[in-house]
């Protein structure tokens, strides 16, 4: 999304969002309330930002309003057919239901707050789009939403010698050159990809994906890489006398500091890392049409319905959950929020906020708040 929206977006919504914090003194009622306002907006613009469009400007909402009506009718089929005892099942029409709430809720957010007359993407811009030729798959990966394990499945997907996708080491799921990206193609081909392709994306609680980033890129003892990079220019920017010893290594910046390092634009400049970076920069979900939306919070439902709609459950399996997990990123959030304070969550809650509103999340809650 850029700049200039986010940051209008952000005024708009943001001002709501305080009056009702006073009026109603509850996070829930804020977030129904902000998401009211954008649905509102949202019936009285012009019903589809697509239609804004130039026509050359395909890619806004690839496979446009007939990909829109397709999951419509999708879905009143899956009713009749669970409804008169059909080969769906009553999970598959409810997952469809579930998925065609999300994309109503992203529609309606988008129409807001999209300009209405936006460029075409550009390839470089489809770079976390991975493509599946054999199967016609189109994954959109967000660091730190289960991407290692998908990658590992479009791996599997793509060498079936491999016998299982957990087999395939963390650092190799990452390696570029198994995993051919969209933006490697022509751009007739990437559009007729976008348009007949099966498309999906998974995405978090925003700031539950922040504090994993933090933890997994700035606590491990093995992510030098980002220590040096990153941990450094933090440290020397935002801690006062700090030891020689971090300014050289960068391995113990604070939860606090990297919220300090987000906060100030000059100090990261205007591309934010892929780790911490907007799903609207990712995977443009305003101007491509995703088939599947699913969410971190209910991965195991969304990952079985990707599965059976992409046609390769039969082939394969997702990991399987580690039999002994670590406390849960959403457990460590509050204890995490109640370190940098109120004003600070409240302004991370302002910098993500269209990823709150796009994917329906509620807000988070603020230190002192019950």
């Amino acid at each position: 999304m850029q700049a200039g929206v986010l940051s209008h977006a952000s005024r708009q919504v943001f001002t709501t969002m305080r009056a009702s914090r006073i009026l109603l003194g509850a996070t829930v009622v804020v977030s129904v309330v902000l998401l009211s306002v954008a649905y509102l907006d949202g019936w009285f613009r012009v019903s589809s930002a697509v239609t804004r469009a130039p026509a050359r400007t395909r890619f806004l909402f690839s496979a446009g309003l007939e990909g829109r009506t397709a999951d419509r009718t999708q879905d009143t089929e899956v009713g009749t057919a669970a409804g008169s005892g059909g080969s769906r099942t009553q999970e598959d029409h409810n997952a469809e239901k579930i998925q065609r709430d999300r994309k109503v809720v992203l529609e309606r957010v988008c129409n807001v707050s999209l300009p209405g007359s936006v460029p075409p993407l550009s390839a470089r811009q489809l770079g976390h789009i991975i493509v599946d030729d054999k199967h016609k798959m189109l994954y959109c990966f967000v660091p730190k939403v289960a991407c290692t394990n998908w990658k590992r499945i479009m791996i599997k997907l793509r060498h079936p010698e491999i016998e299982k996708p957990q087999d395939i080491s963390p650092q190799d799921a990452h390696v570029t050159y198994f995993l051919p990206s969209l933006k490697l193609y022509s751009q007739e081909e990437i559009q007729y990809r976008l348009d007949n392709y099966f498309k999906f994306m998974f995405v978090r609680d925003p700031l539950e994906r922040l504090l994993s980033a933090y933890i997994n890129k700035f606590t491990m003892p093995y992510n030098l890489k980002f220590h040096r990079l990153y941990g450094t220019k933090i440290i020397s920017r935002f801690r006062e006398n700090p030891s020689k010893d971090s300014l050289q290594k960068g391995d113990d910046v604070t939860f606090t500091e990297f919220v300090q390092y987000l906060l100030d634009p000059m100090a990261h400049g205007p591309q934010l890392n892929e780790h911490w970076d907007h799903y609207a920069n990712l995977c443009h979900p305003c101007r491509i049409h995703y088939d599947v939306i699913g969410k971190y919070e209910t991965l195991d439902q969304d990952v079985d319905h990707v599965l059976q709609r992409a046609g390769v459950a039969n082939i394969v399996q997702f990991p399987p959950k580690p039999k002994k997990s670590q406390t849960s990123t959403s457990q460590l959030l509050d204890e995490y929020l109640d370190e940098i304070g109120p004003k600070e969550v409240f302004r991370l809650h302002n910098m993500y906020i269209l990823d709150y509103l796009m994917f329906n999340y509620s807000l988070p809650n603020f230190p002192g708040e019950g």
